[in-house]
């Protein structure tokens, strides 16, 4: 690491360091004690005859702690249920003050992927937190790098953008736009022009891509002004799969991408061609394109990039693409952690040895942003205590309905815990449904972001990860079966069929309760892959297909001891592990944000089926005799 870099007190990181995060629980306290003493007389609180205890609770002088514990006496912990209502009268009656004394900006819709659609009222200073957040992540890579790493002017980021036009959202009564997370900018542009969601360094301007309407083509739109800079230091895709669906797409379509470079022309794409029928539109981005090659040296320069294109782009199972296409890449950035880490091999691969993979630099969802990246080696998190007031329960009281709860400064490392929080936009010890990892408190470690040299002795500063998403259960009587149990019992199932020699690698898998068979039982629909160039022959699939049930059955009943009770009492009935074809994840999650409105870019995992078309769905894709 560059020594300048680490001290620089112009790094808002050192700033933010010093305030908030060397102060972690005081200004932790401060913050709900702000939250209440500007919402308490909303009508969420006044409806459950809270605004006395929380004017009470926030007196001055009073012990920091003892109002704090006054107020998770009196107040119990929500669910997303508790506010349904509320959303509704706001968006259908255009109702104030419901929630939070400030005004809502913007409505944002969940992925919905493991429960129903849920929508969260936004307001400014949400907003602003999460530009705050995103900003504080970036100088925290930076820090990370040595600081001549970032020293061209001509150094561009890739950023994957999910964005339509501001007159295209759904609104509220009061004309207040509702939509995913992350086509805010789009929806509210007055307010990201003084709070930047996106490098301003990006490969193509997002007034552009909000032309595009058709996700996959305007995704190959961005992958070719991409294609066509040189001079790019971080490539970015929110999510694992989102990150892997990119590269597929450069493999796929790399002599459409480069006879787009090469011609000046996008209709040389078949995506273009049958997404885009605006010929003034297509004009448009010839003549973006053509900027980018002039800007870079013109035609020898476009003759260069096309050949290195080509080249690099035939060479499609040796590994680091994205460093042989980019030679200047330092980083790639997507969400590793929790449930996506069964893709960092896979996303590890393309970008090689010399590229670094790194976690997403700010842990964020639909309410909001809680966290900032601490490593670039790992998938460890801040918390940010200006950000909402956390709140903790022990793993193994999750299931009750009103646990205890502990603070950030009570958490112990090798714990997990759910997090809750309270929040400026009115959630008040709002249960996420996210479960953390305490990994370790801050230290002068190798592989996390390099700290000030003050104060020597660092406070106690918790670090954490995300496990998995509580809720994304399969539990039809009790046996709470969670997303690593059966991930673990898939993984030991491929790794026997390994050591049989069968050359399959996992891809992605999903499940559901079938309650309508007798006894009810787990239905768990799996996806594989063949190793680079392996054949499956008809006599290794059938083998698998006979094996699947009893082995992942087995597994799991090691995995979930709750499992395991509930199938020698006969309350639940064998699981069908069924395989289906390659490809059926990707063509799913194409149908599922085409048909729901969620932005592709917020599609996680799907891993719990809810209804019977998305099982029929998977049903009509099981493997005969073969995988294609």
């Amino acid at each position: 690491m560059d020594p300048s870099s680490q001290e620089s007190n112009r790094n808002p990181f050192v700033t933010y360091y010093h305030s908030s995060l060397c102060k972690l629980q005081p200004t932790n306290n401060d913050l709900l004690k702000e939250i209440l003493q500007k919402n308490y007389l909303c009508t969420f609180f006044m409806d459950r005859s809270m605004s006395c205890l929380l004017t009470h609770s926030t007196a001055a002088g009073e012990d920091q702690y003892e109002w704090i514990d006054e107020f998770r006496k009196k107040f119990p912990l929500t669910s997303y249920e508790d506010y349904r209502a509320y959303m509704d009268r706001m968006i259908n009656e255009g109702e104030k003050n419901l929630l939070s004394a400030e005004n809502v900006v913007y409505f944002s819709l969940s992925s919905g992927t493991t429960a129903k659609m849920k929508t969260f009222s936004l307001t400014s200073t949400t907003m602003k937190k999460v530009s705050e957040s995103m900003q504080l992540g970036h100088y925290i890579v930076r820090r990370s790098f040595p600081s001549t790493s970032f020293s061209s002017p001509k150094q561009r980021s890739f950023v994957l953008l999910s964005s339509k036009k501001s007159d295209s959202f759904e609104r509220s009564k009061h004309g207040i736009p509702i939509g995913p997370i992350s086509q805010f900018m789009s929806a509210v542009p007055s307010f990201s022009q003084n709070y930047p969601l996106v490098p301003t360094d990006n490969t193509l301007g997002l007034d552009t891509i909000e032309e595009i309407t058709d996700f996959e083509t305007s995704v190959f739109i961005q992958l070719v002004f991409a294609l066509a800079t040189r001079n790019i230091y971080s490539y970015t895709v929110t999510f694992a799969s989102g990150f892997i669906r990119t590269v597929k797409i450069i493999e796929n379509y790399y002599e459409e991408i480069s006879d787009c470079i090469s011609t000046n022309n996008f209709e040389h794409s078949s995506l273009v061609q049958k997404n885009i029928s605006d010929l003034n539109l297509i004009l448009i981005l010839n003549q973006k394109l053509n900027e980018v090659i002039v800007e870079h040296g013109g035609e020898t320069y476009r003759k260069e990039r096309v050949t290195h294109i080509r080249n690099e782009c035939s060479k499609k199972n040796d590994p680091g693409i994205l460093h042989r296409l980019w030679p200047t890449l330092m980083y790639a950035c997507t969400a590793v952690g929790s449930t996506f880490a069964i893709y960092k091999d896979k996303a590890q691969f393309y970008c090689g040895e010399r590229v670094h993979l790194i976690n997403l630099i700010m842990y964020g969802a639909s309410e909001g942003c809680f966290g900032s990246l601490a490593s670039v080696h790992t998938d460890e998190y801040f918390l940010l205590p200006t950000h909402a007031f956390f709140e903790f329960i022990k793993e193994e009281d999750i299931q009750q309905a009103q646990p205890e709860t502990l603070l950030i400064s009570e958490i112990e490392p090798g714990n997990r815990y759910e997090l809750v929080c309270t929040t400026d936009a009115g959630l008040v010890r709002y249960r996420m449904g996210d479960v953390v990892n305490c990994t370790r408190l801050l230290c002068r470690a190798d592989n996390l972001v390099p700290l000030p040299k003050e104060p020597v002795e660092i406070p106690r500063i918790p670090l954490v990860s995300l496990a998995y998403r509580f809720g994304t259960l399969l539990s039809i009587y009790g046996e709470r079966t969670n997303e690593q149990h059966v991930m673990n019992a898939l993984q030991q199932t491929i790794h026997q069929w390994r050591e049989q020699g069968i050359p399959v690698k996992f891809h992605d898998f999903t499940s559901y309760r079938n309650l309508n068979a007798s006894p009810a039982k787990y239905v768990i629909f799996l996806e594989l892959i063949a190793d680079p160039e392996c054949m499956i022959d008809s006599e290794q699939i059938q083998l698998l297909k006979n094996t699947a049930n009893e082995k992942v059955e087995k597994q799991l009943c090691e995995a979930n001891q709750n499992y395991l009770d509930s199938r020698h009492k006969a309350m639940l009935g064998p699981l069908d592990c069924i395989l289906v074809r390659s490809g059926t994840f990707t063509r799913f999650l194409g149908k599922f944000f085409q048909m729901d409105g969620v932005s592709p870019l917020q599609v996680k995992p799907h891993r719990i089926l809810k209804t019977e078309h998305h099982f029929q769905f998977f049903c009509d894709n099981r493997i005969e005799q073969s995988f294609f």
